[in-house]
């Protein structure tokens, strides 16, 4: 490759292309087409070059945000998703090669962040897991590194490498960019749920209800992710709550018990806190809530009917049983019980299997408890609980700092994640959901660098403050243009011969 190509005027334009809008819609409608046509896999290895040239090109990395949660959304769909990739795994040299370059290339001074004590504390949790428990064989397998490392000290360099890299020159607001590609995030699983419902649609008017869907549970933790953002947005813009609505309504259609509760409370929770830090709009917010709560009262019947399935899982599985057999997630919940007991200090480590009589996981997959707080209590034993409850702490400690709109958007998003992790693998899955964490973090702490809001009501002042000064350019804009048409009309017929 010519260095100096890099350096070049072109590829300057091509890197501010990168991060535009614009180039989000094209990521939006490959990953759309991709859907449509029932081309995951192949689409996986699309956004594989995509971010591997993105690496190359961009010193921000910010640039390869986008793509990557839409190469993760699509790959959801995937069942049994490792005998699929394990075909492709030759590919993962190009993105180790890209991302070489792009850390030789654009080398930085190494910049720690202040999450990195904790983070470190809970990787030497991760990795005395089972110490005293497991046999060496058990503790040194391929599935055991991936998920040792990967949640341990490979996410550790992973927040250093994104607290270095994502310091770089920048012209435009790293909150709004980041704000729309968790927005774009969450529209194109807007758009993975409709087109699934379309295709289905013969199906839905026969059963008169939500379809099953095996991706149910990562569509609904992608569409939390993305909600606070969608939501935030409305202190500028208030129309945007009702796209954070759209967000939820997709949930439901997901037919996930834990998007039904724990989005819904995520939801309230954004509304609840936009009434009480947006008093301009603060009116406009109570009416839509109240809007939704009149048209439930209503409409009460009808919803049941439609989503009476995921409504009757979710009570069965409060008082314990799933048809005619205990719930498996009840199951698993006192079996960690009883593994915590097997080993109280160091747990019985990520790379036990003996739960697989319960709920045998897939190939390649932790035997999970399906619940955060037990998966750290039973495979990490009293040092996981002691480490994981610092890193906690601190995590809300960097995201509380500085009390700005977008901090508080990332801690929302944020605690939806842990919410979907107590009945779900969540934030024990390396990738995407702690690597987001951990980039949450890094993003903060780097924003926070550069943020001098006083407090939170005269940042949003300002923001809305900015938003009509921008409408009222366009619409002077949109005034020109009519002025000069008209000028030019005048022209035209002045010119015309008598």
């Amino acid at each position: 490759m010519n260095i100096k190509f890099l350096e070049s005027d072109t590829v300057n334009k091509m890197r501010k292309f990168f991060i535009s809008e614009k180039f989000m819609i094209i990521m939006f409608l490959l990953a759309a087409v991709i859907t449509v046509f029932h081309l995951e896999v192949p689409g996986v290895i699309i956004f594989v070059f995509i971010i591997s040239a993105l690496l190359v090109l961009c010193e921000d990395l910010l640039a390869t945000t986008l793509p990557f949660l839409l190469v993760a959304l699509t790959a959801i769909k995937c069942n049994d998703s490792f005998n699929i990739f394990i075909k492709y795994v030759g590919f993962i040299a190009v993105v180790l090669a890209a991302l070489i370059f792009h850390f030789v290339y654009y080398r930085k001074k190494i910049v720690f962040g202040k999450a990195l004590y904790p983070m470190i504390g809970a990787s030497v949790a991760v990795t005395l897991g089972g110490v005293g428990f497991l046999s060496l064989k058990e503790y040194f397998n391929l599935v055991s590194f991936y998920y040792v490392f990967g949640l341990g000290f490979g996410m550790v360099i992973a927040y250093i490498i994104l607290t270095t890299y994502l310091n770089c020159e920048r012209d435009y607001s790293v909150k709004e960019k980041f704000t729309d590609i968790m927005i774009y995030m969450g529209l194109f699983a807007v758009f993975m749920m409709v087109e699934f419902y379309i295709v289905n649609i013969g199906l839905v008017m026969e059963t008169k209800g939500i379809i099953y869907m095996q991706w149910r549970n990562n569509i609904s933790t992608f569409l939390m992710l993305a909600m606070p953002f969608a939501a935030f947005k409305a202190v500028k813009k208030p129309s945007y709550i009702f796209l954070a609505i759209i967000y939820y309504l997709c949930m439901l259609l997901a037919g996930s018990r834990g998007g039904l509760i724990f989005g819904g409370i995520e939801l309230v929770m954004t509304i609840s806190i936009l009434i009480g830090i947006d008093k301009r709009h603060r009116w406009t917010y109570i009416a839509i809530a109240m809007g939704i709560v009149i048209s439930l009262a209503f409409y009460f019947q009808d919803f049941y009917g439609f989503f009476s399935e995921t409504i009757n899982r979710l009570i069965t599985g409060l008082m314990g049983i799933s048809g005619s057999e205990k719930e498996v997630r009840l199951k698993l919940f006192a079996r960690a019980f009883d593994d915590f007991n097997s080993n109280p200090i160091f747990g019985t480590g990520l790379a036990y299997m003996g739960n697989r009589d319960v709920h045998p996981s897939k190939e390649f997959a932790l035997c999970w408890y399906h619940c955060e707080p037990l998966q750290i209590m039973a495979s990490l034993g009293t040092l996981g609980i002691v480490a994981f409850a610092i890193q906690l702490m601190w995590r809300f400690y960097i995201f509380l700092k500085k009390k700005t709109v977008f901090n508080i958007t990332i801690l929302v998003s944020y605690i939806g994640l842990e919410m979907m992790s107590l009945v779900n693998p969540g934030v024990f899955c390396p990738v995407p959901y702690l690597f987001m964490v951990t980039m949450y973090l890094a993003v903060v702490e780097m924003v926070n660098k550069t943020d001098y809001t006083k407090n939170i009501a005269s940042e949003i002042t300002e923001e809305q403050q900015s938003e009509e000064l921008d409408d009222l350019d366009d619409e002077l804009y949109d005034d020109d243009d009519d002025n000069d048409d008209e000028s030019l009309e005048l022209e035209s017929a002045n010119s015309q011969p008598v």
